[in-house]
This record gives C-alpha cells, sequence and structure tokens, in this order.
C-alpha cells in the first residue's frame, strides 16, 4: 500500500495518453486536485463546472483525443450537467470524475445527489469506484466506453478511496488495436447500385465523416460519381471552400450551390451524417429521393428517417468500398462543377449597417478574410448560429466546434477555451450572442489566466435574439427578450482581456492588430450589430 487512490487515478490518466484535467474544486474533489500538486497532469480550472465539462468538450473535439474532467458532488454536477448533455447529444469523447463524499454518512450529506441515476439520460456510462482495489477496472471499462460509445461516462469517486491508500500496483489501459469496421460487402453492393441508377446523386458528410477522416475518399467517390459533396455544419473545413465539387454547408444554413442542387436529388449518400430537421430543412429535402445512409452506429441509422439502403460501417472505408463500385460520369461532374462555380458559397445580401450598428453578415466576412482558413471556429447558439455556418470561410483543416444536437447557450465560450488550449499556435475564433455571452462571461477571466489568446466575437443585437425573432412572427409584440446590454467592453477590460466595441467593419483595425501581436490574452469584440437582420435559414427555427 504505496500511494493513495488520487495518485493512482492521476497515474491512470497519463496511461490513458491524458495530459490535462479540468474541473472546478468543492470539497468531494479536493483530495484529487491536491494530488495534481507532485504529478504530471495540469489541472486547469474554469469559474462554473458548465464551463468546465466543455473545455473538456472542446479539447477532445480538437485533439481527437478522450477529454477528461472533474466535479465535485450534488451542485457540482448540476451545474456541469448542461455540458456534459451537450457532449452526449454531439457524441464526444469525456471521462468526467465526480468527486463524492465519504461512504459514512453518504445519503445524509449535504449536497447527495444519486450521480448515477441523474446522468443516466445524459451519458454513455455511469459507474461507481467501490473499493480502492477495483479503481483501474473502473477507470479502464470509463475510457472503454467513452471511445466506444462516443459519449460522456461518469465515474464516481468516493472521498475515501480518493484518499486512502492503494494495493501497489500498476495500471494497464485497456488493450485494443483500433480497426476500421468494414461494411457487409453485398450491402455495399446494393447501395451502389442505388446511387449508380440515379440521375441527381449528392453526397451529404457530416461529423462522422470528419471523425474517420474521410475527406479523400469521398473525393474520389464524387469525382466518380458526379455528385456535388454537401456538409452539415459539423463537417465545416472537412474540404477547401473553393473546392470544384464541395458544395458548402446544407439544410436550415444552405449555400446557393446546395440551393440549386439538392432539391432535385434522387438518391442522397449520407456519411456519417443524419437526415435531421436541420439537415433536411424539416423534412422538405430528399422527400422522394433514396436514401443510402452509411454509420458506424447501428442507432444512428434510421434515427430520423428509414434509408432505402441502410451501411454499418466505418465511413472512410466504406466510401472507398463504393468507389471501387462506381461508375464514371465525366458529363455529370463537369455540369456540376458549373453549377458550384456559379453560384458559390455566400448567400447574397444587401448590407445593412446603419453607423450605430453592422450587418453581422458583413462583419462576419470581414472576420473570416482576416483569420486563417484552418481555424477552429467556435459557434454558440441563437440567432448568431446561421451567420459564421454561411459567411465564415474554411479550408479543409479547419473545424467548426457547434453544439448542434442540444443548442445550448455558452458552450462556444468554454469550447474555444479547450480548443486554444489544446493548439496555442492555431487561430481561436468564438462566436456569441450577447445573451449566451452574459451566461459565461466570468470565463473570460480563465481565458487570461490560461494565456489563451481566443477573439470572441460577440454579435450583440441587445435580445436573445432568435427568440424574439419568433415572437414577432407568432405574437407580433416581444416579451422579455430585448434589453440593454451592458459595456461589454469594459467588462472584458476589468477581467484582463483587450477589447474593443465595433460598430463598423472599419473599426476591426484592432482584430488585425491583434492577430499580427499574437498576444498572450484574449481580445473581446462588442459587435453592435443590426437587430433587425436574423439569421439565415429563418424562419424556420
Amino acid at each position: 500500500m504505496t500511494e493513495t487512490g488520487s495518485t493512482f487515478i492521476l497515474d491512470a490518466l497519463t496511461a490513458e495518453g491524458v495530459t490535462t484535467l479540468f474541473g472546478l474544486i468543492g470539497e468531494g474533489n479536493a483530495h484529487l486536485i491536491d494530488a495534481t500538486n507532485d504529478h504530471d497532469i495540469a489541472f486547469r480550472y474554469a469559474r462554473h463546472e458548465q464551463v468546465a465539462v466543455s473545455m473538456a468538450d472542446g479539447y477532445a473535439r480538437t485533439t481527437g483525443e478522450v477529454g477528461v474532467c472533474t466535479l465535485t458532488h450534488g451542485p457540482g454536477v448540476t451545474n456541469g450537467a448542461t455540458g456534459i448533455a451537450a457532449a452526449d447529444r454531439d457524441n464526444v469523447p469525456l471521462v468526467v470524475l465526480v468527486g463524492d463524499t465519504g461512504f459514512s454518512g453518504r445519503e445524509t450529506s449535504l449536497q447527495y445527489l444519486d450521480h448515477i441515476t441523474f446522468t443516466d439520460p445524459i451519458s454513455v456510462y455511469q459507474t461507481r469506484a467501490e473499493t480502492s482495489d477495483t479503481i483501474g477496472e473502473t477507470l479502464r471499462r470509463a475510457f472503454s466506453e467513452a471511445r466506444t460509445e462516443r459519449g460522456p461516462a461518469i465515474v464516481e469517486l468516493p472521498g475515501d478511496i480518493q484518499k486512502d491508500p492503494v494495493p501497489d500496483d500498476t495500471y494497464d489501459p485497456q488493450s485494443s488495436t483500433a480497426q476500421r469496421v468494414h461494411a457487409d460487402p453485398e450491402t455495399v453492393d446494393a447501395a451502389a447500385a442505388v446511387l449508380n441508377s440515379a440521375d441527381h446523386p449528392v453526397i451529404l458528410a457530416g461529423g462522422g465523416a470528419r471523425a474517420s477522416a474521410a475527406a479523400d475518399a469521398l473525393t474520389a467517390l464524387a469525382e466518380r460519381l458526379g455528385a456535388p459533396i454537401a456538409t452539415t455544419y459539423f463537417a465545416k473545413g472537412l474540404f477547401d471552400h473553393d473546392h470544384p465539387l464541395h458544395s458548402g454547408i446544407a439544410g436550415t444554413f444552405m449555400t446557393p450551390a446546395n440551393d440549386a442542387l439538392l432539391w432535385d436529388a434522387d438518391a442522397v449518400l449520407t456519411v456519417g451524417a443524419q437526415l435531421s430537421g436541420k439537415s433536411t430543412r424539416y423534412g422538405a429535402l430528399y422527400a422522394d429521393a433514396d436514401i443510402v445512409q452509411v454509420d458506424l452506429s447501428p442507432d444512428a441509422l434510421g434515427r430520423y428517417r428509414d434509408p432505402t439502403i441502410g451501411v454499418l460501417g466505418d465511413a472512410r472505408a466504406t466510401v472507398a468500398a463504393l468507389g471501387d463500385r462506381i461508375g464514371t460520369n465525366p458529363e455529370r461532374v463537369n455540369r456540376i462543377e458549373e453549377t458550384i462555380a456559379e453560384t458559390g458559397h455566400v448567400i447574397p445580401f444587401d448590407e445593412q449597417s446603419d453607423g450605430p450598428c453592422v450587418d453581422p453578415r458583413a462583419l462576419t466576412l470581414a472576420v473570416s478574410d482576416r483569420t486563417d482558413g484552418d481555424a477552429v471556429v467556435a459557434v454558440d447558439s441563437g440567432n448568431n448560429t446561421g451567420f459564421p455556418a454561411v459567411f465564415h470561410e474554411l479550408d479543409a483543416g479547419g473545424q467548426m466546434l457547434v453544439n448542434g444536437n442540444f443548442g445550448t447557450m455558452g458552450y462556444a465560450l468554454p469550447a474555444a477555451l479547450g480548443a486554444q488550449y489544446a493548439d496555442r499556435d492555431r487561430d481561436v475564433v468564438c462566436y456569441m450572442g450577447d445573451g449566451a455571452f452574459m451566461q459565461v462571461v466570468q470565463d473570460v477571466e480563465t481565458a487570461v489566466r490560461l494565456d489563451l489568446p481566443v477573439v470572441f466575437v460577440v454579435l450583440n443585437d441587445e435580445s436573445y435574439g432568435i427568440i424574439r425573432h419568433r415572437q414577432d412572427l407568432e405574437f407580433d409584440r416581444v416579451t422579455a427578450a430585448d434589453y440593454e446590454s451592458p459595456a461589454f467592453e469594459q467588462v472584458a477590460r476589468g477581467l484582463g482581456a483587450r477589447a474593443a466595441t465595433i460598430r463598423s467593419t472599419d473599426d476591426l483595425g484592432v482584430l488585425d492588430e491583434f492577430l499580427t501581436d499574437k498576444p498572450d490574452v484574449p481580445l473581446v469584440l462588442d459587435v453592435r450589430t443590426n437587430p433587425d437582420i436574423a439569421r439565415p435559414g429563418f424562419p424556420p427555427y
């Protein structure tokens, strides 16, 4: 018995390849966090538990590794629950270490919560370390479940286990060789037959295609099939924005190229993408098309719509197998390329900037022009969501971080922090509305403390913008959705950040200077936007 449970846990994290533990300290996890003082694992704390969890989320999405965070019991977990649910909906692998009370008097503790039951609907796995000599197996299973089920695994760690000695043992991660799941050949044959017989085939690539690194295979398939490659929000940045067959984002925030090409589709190949309301214009797109759905998860096949052919398999391997079975159609390739070149990705608009306010579309284009094509762009929920979807262009290697399946306000700021922490040399831009910014503004201090040069673009229309636009349509009046925003420039400077108020794209010299200097502090841009401009694709919601 040579070390405490806390030291053993940190050693186990190291063995799993973890270098950073995000979180917020409380009574329940104080022993674990104290042990980081004498360990190589870095503990990085936030000012709110939701932020701590979503920092791990942004880190995981950017690195492709499991993100790890720790929360204290009771209110720590309930505060962090929104971040856990957001990761669960978007299939982000996390391990959440919940520091609990000791074994004695647990259920009479002031902050008692049945964490296992509470987190069951918002995580892929929940477990509790019952004895000191089972910590290793408990953590092994949690990491395995997070990786294979692609979501948050909750590990409850009683206080006794954290501080008591543990058996002298070495933690060994679960040994497994990552292998691509190859689809059934007969099913692939059937899928190829559907695509070969189509007159207007299209490809829709989603987050699963990104996770599988399927871009090259998809490009080769599109060049044979003669199909545009559209993406969901999650897959933006999988291809260069000016690739001749890349038609841009589809669905709610549809590009002009996709508006010209997708309505006539008679066969749709979805690769790691869901045919949800957001990606189908709430069922209007692909209504009469044959659907070939490729996904690694059996639960995803047919989740929103029964496919003509459902193919269970790894995205890259399956697309490559399809490519071997697809005939060439150079005439259709030329026609698709010409249509994309003529229509483009950016929705045209008449700028509506009036002096005190700037058009958010023009502003987003201007920020896009100034930042690298391989940037990480974190996007929050609300009216602001659609502007970077359409007007912030990314090349291959760029990435959008968006909580597209839960719509969490306040997600983008911590996700951007996690992304910038993972890669300090990369441009990281965070778009938020003023309402969401107010929910997590305190963690601008976290960016300052951790020397993270995130660019926070607060599209400030002094309202819960999407709700206000819906109220105007439905009720012809606004209730509790508009307000006077504080002076975010002063707030941000008080927290240690650089900051500026933007009322015109001409004011963006401060961004040019920031990107040139690359200081070790964030920049907050309080962009006073025209409140009358709804995001692209509205309505519907």
